[in-house]
């Protein structure tokens, strides 16, 4: 009887998911193999071309710089986050309070606007360059932005909050006894940290890198704004095919791409994490 009381509760929540993500999957799946005209119509007529496309070298050179991003912010929200994250879970309640509210602050902030304010900030007449000007260190603005390193930093700073709240959950949920029976026996806290703490953060680590590495390959608006489109990279490049290219069949096949590389990050992650209690997807 209960369980099929759970399953009539279960019946709203998988309607739900189906209309908001199922038939948008779809569609896009669908679409990415149709053809368009000349005009840039959509044609009903399959094809593979789209996904050929996918893997011409032009086209791929900017699925490795996407990759290369996302990889790259992961790790550098990883050597932010862990201490950050390590630090408050060892608090105490009211000060550990406090840090989280501002490690959350972010998210209550448009991310846009938090993207504008790093421009002026890097910006030629930003702010690290006219307070350089002024005390003399330099005599001419100091070019930042349009980088990689700028979307690099840009992206990284839009999502580090997850890192370190996925590490936190790790840190904060450790058996405290097993930390104590390590300096009974005579361990440092190095030797501690090493041999107990971090092998059992690993999950919180591998979630806090899934949350990190999949919205980096699609933050398109931090790489226009910060990198000035120097660099194209993934995100921008579906942005592009369907504003202006009007190519959205092609624009459909990379986002499938992009999900299925979504899908073997997060089948990496399962397999970091099946077996520990702390994992986000568990």
């Amino acid at each position: 009887m209960q369980t099929i009381k759970r399953n009539i509760l279960a019946v709203p929540i998988l309607v739900w998911i189906g209309l908001l993500v199922g038939i948008p999957l779809i569609f896009v799946f669908v679409l990415s193999f149709l053809s368009r005209d000349s005009l840039g119509n959509i044609v009903v007529q399959f094809t593979l071309e789209n996904y050929q496309r996918v893997v011409d070298p032009i086209y791929l050179r900017v699925f490795l710089n996407s990759l290369l991003l996302a990889l790259l912010t992961a790790l550098v929200t990883l050597v932010i986050g862990y201490p950050v994250a390590y630090i408050t879970a060892n608090l105490d309640p009211k000060k550990r309070a406090f840090s989280i509210g501002l490690i959350m602050l972010p998210f209550w902030i448009s991310s846009l606007l938090r993207t504008y304010g790093w421009m002026i900030l890097l910006g030629n007449a930003g702010i690290i360059n006219n307070v350089l000007l002024a005390i003399g260190v330099i005599d001419r603005p100091v070019p930042m932005m349009y980088k990689f390193s700028t979307t690099l930093i840009g992206t990284a700073y839009m999502l580090v909050p997850f890192m370190i709240v996925a590490i936190f959950n790790s840190v904060d949920k450790l058996d405290r006894s097993l930390l104590e029976a390590s300096y009974d026996l005579g361990a440092s806290k190095r030797q501690t940290f090493f041999n107990i703490t971090l092998p059992l953060t690993i999950p919180g680590i591998a979630g806090g890198f899934t949350l990190v590495f999949i919205p980096a390959l699609g933050l398109f608006y931090v790489s226009d704004l910060l990198g000035g489109g120097n660099t194209i990279f993934l995100g921008n490049l579906i942005n592009t095919q369907v504003t202006r290219g009007r190519n959205r069949p092609l624009a459909a096949a990379f986002s499938i791409a992009m999900i299925i590389v979504a899908l073997l990050v997060i089948s990496l992650y399962s397999k970091v994490a099946k077996d520990d209690r702390e994992g986000l997807f568990q």
